[in-house]
């Protein structure tokens, strides 16, 4: 029974780990860099 237990779990794991893995990472940009960017894209017009 305890072998069912595992498993279960395992595959509980596996199908979280697939989910989480798939989701989108969101790019967060530090303050410092952001200020930069925005020069840069001033500098562009």
């Amino acid at each position: 029974m305890v072998w069912v237990f595992a498993q279960v779990f395992l595959a509980f794991a596996l199908a979280v780990a697939i989910v989480w893995w798939t989701f989108p990472k969101n790019k967060k940009t530090k303050p410092s860099e952001a200020r930069e960017q925005d020069a840069s894209k001033e500098q562009k017009l």
